[in-house]
């Protein structure tokens, strides 16, 4: 037997990947130090009016010219005005308060309306959970909705992907908000919004994962034996600051946790990414059992727990598959409208941007095709479409019957 000390051998790799990821980010990044320090890209008129606003390319092209006191984008290459995202709102927000815009399309919460809280759940892992949270986040917020991401994580991959690292950083995260009292250790949780982070992305905050989340799952455990509750953990945390977002984002890991049932708690909608595999739709049985009987729980603890929405999205679809097809097929006959209507495909893209930590967003269309990159670009703008009219139907703005 080799003579291995275990703690050592893993501490040594640590190390050396850790090492290299940062040589890594520095070529990928130069020369800027880190990715949040580069600039956004910034949108054409036609991206402004079919992202941001979606609103027709000429009537939008007539306000701008038209309107006085719109901001007026830069000149680029190619003769192309072009307009940051922060640019863009402001347009946004000026041409609702001119009745340009219905309130229909208005993203923003109007007093009265409750904050959109949707958890990103299935207990399986390689679901593209995170793929879907970051990417979601993203088209919201370039919408105009304020998003807050929560990440659940101890792997922390979607704070990651927002350049937020609480562990490397020494910045407060999640665990910070949701730990136990401890007078003995002088240790108290903080408010929430003291581990809120602004991101790189306009109107998208963060509390960052950290590796620290492994801890409340045996604090819970020890804090529930004295019959201290944590069901409302997040809900309570949340609940001062919440009406300053129009979303919540909860990403969460692939394993049932005491964190997942208070963020479970703590949602009033639900999405559930599905990877595009039978064996996939064979744990989904599993995990909605599960989800089911979680949730009946919570439902003695909370009677009026209730949900504005739950939906199902295949994930990684590749509608050329034959047997995909069938699958999706099977799917959509079986459950219906519970299936979203727009499937997440499988993309060169995508592939690419999980090895450069760039969102859809970031990325440059000319990085691709043009077809290869409007192709994965309509399936995400379509879900997150999807889930725009959900929320415009839990505020009472449009009609089930007007979805459908």
């Amino acid at each position: 037997m080799r003579d291995l000390i275990g703690s050592d051998k893993l501490g040594a790799m640590s190390d050396a990947l850790g090492r290299a990821l940062h040589l890594q980010a520095a070529t990928l990044y130069r020369p800027n130090a880190r990715k949040s320090d580069k600039d956004l890209r910034s949108f054409t008129i036609r991206e402004m009016a079919d992202l941001c606003l979606r609103m027709k390319y000429n009537t939008l092209r007539t306000y701008l010219k038209s309107i006085e006191g719109l901001p007026q984008g830069t000149i680029e290459a190619g003769n192309r005005r072009m307009y940051t995202l922060d640019e863009i709102h402001e347009i946004q927000q000026l041409l609702y308060e001119a009745g340009k815009i219905p309130v229909d399309l208005y993203p923003n919460k109007i007093e009265g309306e409750l904050t959109t809280k949707l958890l990103i759940y299935n207990l399986k892992g390689g679901v593209s959970k995170t793929t879907t949270a970051v990417n979601l986040s993203q088209l919201m917020a370039a919408r105009g909705f304020k998003v807050l991401v929560i990440d659940l994580d101890p792997q922390a991959s979607c704070s990651d992907l927002f350049d937020v690292r609480a562990d490397i950083d020494n910045l407060p995260s999640i665990y910070d908000v949701l730990r136990y009292e401890s007078v003995e250790d002088g240790v108290t949780p903080i408010p929430i919004a003291d581990a809120i982070q602004a991101t790189y992305f306009p109107n998208i905050d963060i509390v960052p994962g950290s590796i620290n989340l492994t801890e409340f799952e045996y604090e819970t455990a020890s804090a529930a034996s004295r019959g201290i509750p944590f069901y409302s953990r997040i809900a309570d945390a949340l609940e001062p600051i919440e009406d300053a977002y129009d979303i919540v984002i909860y990403d969460t890991p692939p394993h049932m946790s005491f964190c997942v049932i208070a963020a479970l708690y703590a949602s009033n909608s639900m999405l559930i990414p599905l990877s595009a595999g039978m064996l996939d739709v064979v744990s989904l049985v599993k995990f909605l059992d599960l989800a089911s009987s979680t949730l009946e729980s919570i439902e003695e603890v909370n009677p009026g727990k209730r949900f504005d929405f739950i939906r199902i999205l295949l994930t990684r679809y590749a509608p050329n598959d034959s047997a995909q097809l069938q699958l999706a097929s099977f799917l959509r006959n079986t459950l219906g409208s519970d299936m979203t209507n727009i499937d997440f495909l499988q993309s060169t893209v995508i592939n690419d941007s999980g090895n450069t930590m760039e969102p859809v967003l970031e990325i440059s269309p000319t990085k691709f095709t043009r077809k290869t990159y409007d192709r994965i670009l309509d399936s995400l703008q379509g879900i997150a479409l999807e889930m725009e009219r959900e929320i415009m139907v839990g505020r009472g703005r449009i009609t089930d019957e007007e979805v459908a």
